[in-house]
């Protein structure tokens, strides 16, 4: 079977038409000159080269243009997950997986905020952090703002609090932990797709081989993206 190199999302310019209204409506940071976007070829497929974590539920995306310019625009998490994308394949061949929208039918959507009781996990991120000496364990990112204490396995799907089954990951990584794009093996080597700034071959463990990941619920995550 093919192993997976790459998947990238891209737009339509009907999808991107849709985002930039959105992303409008919703008075997001970044948005596109609806008059620019209206210039813009119909058959040209705008692919996303980045993404930033922004801000909570939001995600900064890189858009390739025709005159291979890049523009950005701000959408949310859910957005962004519903784009297709076309995946490559290490055999030279490649697939396109549309996802699912939250509303069919080209309905359109505004996103909300609903604020939520959350749990009390400072005492866990404190101690994620401390074991991992402040570090993201895939780069080079220190700044404690910019760092979270990933889950392993998701409290919703039975986790713990107990430091191992977290990792510090700093926000773009932890995205791309939760949703796939980063996988941490049970050896502790780093599989990933994409260019997501991965610097590492291994992860950066702590000091406290106690508190190294456990090598079960590394299984359990790998396994989670193989339903």
């Amino acid at each position: 079977m093919p192993e997976i190199i790459t998947e990238i999302k891209f737009l339509s310019k009907g999808l991107l038409r849709e985002a930039n209204i959105a992303a409008h409506r919703e008075k997001r940071d970044y948005c596109i000159d609806p008059e620019l976007l209206e210039k813009f070829p119909l058959d040209f497929i705008y692919y996303v080269t980045r993404f930033h974590y922004h801000k909570k539920n939001e995600l900064r995306l890189f858009i390739k243009t025709p005159s291979n310019e890049i523009l950005l625009l701000d959408v949310s998490i859910t957005r962004y997950e519903s784009l297709p994308s076309i995946i490559f394949f290490d055999n030279d061949t490649f697939d396109i997986k549309i996802n699912d929208r939250p509303y069919p039918n080209h309905r359109e959507w505004q996103e909300t905020e609903v604020l939520k009781p959350v749990r009390k996990q400072a005492k866990f991120r404190k101690n994620v952090l401390q074991a991992y000496n402040n570090n993201c364990a895939v780069c080079n990112i220190k700044d404690e703002r910019l760092l979270r204490a990933a889950h392993i396995v998701d409290v919703r799907d039975g986790g713990n609090d107990e430091i191992n089954n977290g990792i510090c990951l700093c926000v773009n990584h932890e995205i791309a932990f939760d949703r796939g794009l980063l996988q941490i093996l049970d050896d502790y080597s780093v599989k990933y797709y994409g260019d997501i700034g991965i610097l590492v071959e291994f992860i950066k463990l702590p000091t406290d081989i106690n508190k190294y990941p456990d090598k079960s619920k590394l299984k359990l995550k790998i396994n989670k993206f193989k339903e």
